[in-house]
């Protein structure tokens, strides 16, 4: 998969059940400590069924981070309704300078 080389480990404990029957998440760090927490198919009502949610981050450190608003994205939350979208989301976060 695309960007797979920028996935850290930090969800291994994840108590969110995240994980439950098989879901996508994975956290993505870039070398510019921007980064993503994306999930696919969320089960929390107000989510949509298909598709992806990517939470934008910004590391300060190799296991810290922070949702934040990336002024250049426009918000801190990315709707992706498949697998493109969230492609091109990584790929602007993985640009920012």
């Amino acid at each position: 998969m695309e960007f797979d080389e920028y996935i850290v480990d930090l969800n291994a404990d994840c108590k969110c059940g995240c994980m439950d029957a098989g879901r996508f998440h994975k956290i993505y760090h870039f070398p510019n400590d921007y980064g993503a927490s994306v999930v696919g198919n969320p089960k929390t009502p107000g989510f949509a069924k298909e598709g992806y949610r990517a939470m934008l981050l910004k590391f300060s450190g190799p296991e810290t981070y922070r949702n934040m608003f990336i002024p250049e994205m426009g918000t801190n939350l990315v709707e992706c309704e498949n697998w493109s979208d969230v492609v091109k989301t990584l790929q602007t976060l993985k640009d920012l300078a």
